[in-house]
């Protein structure tokens, strides 16, 4: 008599009922689109799915190797591929979506009862999930420009395809130039871009050109002022959007300077919160103020123009500016030695503020100089950062973009410094 003792378990039974699940699942999705689009015949619906699952999950329990797994698949094959044949004489050019369904749904049975839950369970949820899409995933299809799809396929080759292979080392004088931190910085700015070019498509040049300046701000408020400037530059959003964005993103680049600091050194973030606070405060009011103005029209910009969604020359020019001023600041620290801390801080500002952050954080951790040295050294980092960003914003967005930004920036500092001497 055959011994069913391992089938019987209730592992095996339990892992069974998800294998059905998992084919249910899926084939009620293929069901459910079948009704829908009004298909009198359908190869495979709720019940074969669950069926093709659950023969997965038996071989995969019951075979002795993958012999019976083997052999199991390319029976259900042959079987789809004759339903497959026979559909495709009736209604030429008909999809093979449901078919390659099949298949998968087997594998995810076979994984279910194969110690794979997770994958199986996952796999089940993202199948099903992919399956119920067609008609968004046509949509966005038909909505693409050429444009829009080549900068896609760019914006992947060159952080997918070129940025693992660069190394990850410096070179030249100082060793400064790193040319994979140079060029991630050439992806972060081209798929900034990217990503401010779909905001303002789907959310429109106000709310848009503001959110990327939020989300941008969290990684680099410098490369978020040159993405957003360009969009002022195009006539894509108002002066006054441009400038709310730009300021927002320095916002949020004193939440995460103040983040870092809390990291690598709580006496120099206690020393900086009321810095950092003042200062956050009077860019948010800033912000929030353009933003409003500019929505109740009192500054209204042309019509929105989108071009190219991805434009790669001032993303270069920016990795090559950067390179530029880490060779600059690397240079002044080794003049003017460590006692000059402020004044490197502010030549390292101009290129970077997380650098000049983890530095002078880590040195006051060691007790190598006191929090408010340290403090000082990242406000003038800041500062400088800041500053250059207002020129930036000035030169590329127009003059409309740099007083409002300027405005802000000129108030954001000095308040401060206030606070600062004041402490």
């Amino acid at each position: 008599m055959a011994d069913f003792s391992d089938l019987a378990s209730l592992d095996d039974l339990f892992n069974l009922a998800l294998a059905a699940v998992i084919g249910f699942l899926i084939g009620f999705e293929r069901e459910w689109t079948n009704v829908s689009e009004k298909h009198e015949h359908a190869f495979a619906g709720a019940r074969t799915f669950t069926l093709f699952s659950l023969i997965g999950g038996l071989t995969a329990i019951l075979g002795d190797g993958h012999a019976l797994l083997i052999a199991a698949f390319i029976a259900v094959a042959a079987l789809t591929i004759v339903a497959y044949w026979a559909d495709a004489r009736e209604a030429p050019g008909i999809g093979g979506t449901t078919e390659t369904a099949i298949f998968a749904t087997f594998f995810l049975g076979a994984a279910a009862t194969s110690g794979h839950t997770l994958i199986a369970v996952v796999g089940a949820v993202g199948v099903a999930g992919l399956l119920s899409i067609k008609d968004s995933i046509k949509r966005m299809a038909s909505s693409l420009s050429e444009v829009e799809v080549h900068a896609a396929l760019r914006l992947l080759a060159i952080s997918i395809i070129v940025l693992p292979v660069l190394p990850n080392q410096g070179f030249g004088p100082y060793a400064a130039l790193n040319p994979r931190e140079i060029w991630l910085m050439v992806v972060f700015i081209s798929g900034l871009s990217f990503v401010g070019y779909w905001l303002v498509k789907i959310l429109g040049a106000h709310q848009g050109v503001f959110f990327t300046g939020v989300v941008g701000g969290l990684a680099s408020s410098t490369a978020t002022t040159l993405s957003l400037s360009r969009f002022a530059k195009d006539n894509t959003a108002s002066p006054l959007t441009v400038a709310a964005g730009v300021v927002a993103a320095n916002v949020v680049m004193l939440i995460r300077v103040g983040l870092v600091l809390g990291a690598v050194s709580k006496s120099v973030f206690t020393a900086m919160l009321p810095v950092l606070a003042v200062s956050g405060v009077v860019g948010a009011v800033a912000a929030v103020a353009y933003w409003r103005l500019s929505r109740n029209g009192a500054a209204p910009g042309p019509g929105i123009k989108l071009d190219n969604p991805m434009e790669m020359k001032p993303a270069i020019f920016f990795a090559i500016m950067l390179a530029v001023i880490a060779l600059a600041s690397r240079f002044s620290a080794d003049l003017f030695g460590e006692g000059a801390l402020v004044f490197v801080g502010l030549i390292s500002g101009l290129a970077d503020v997380d650098a000049m952050t983890l530095t002078a954080g880590r040195q006051a951790a060691e007790g190598a100089i006191n929090p408010l040295t340290a403090g000082g050294a990242v406000m003038a980092a800041v500062a400088s950062n800041i500053a250059i960003e207002g020129a930036m914003a000035a030169s590329i967005g127009g003059r409309k973009v740099g007083i409002a930004v300027g405005g802000a920036f000129i108030g954001l500092i000095a308040a401060g410094a206030l606070v600062y001497f004041v402490l």
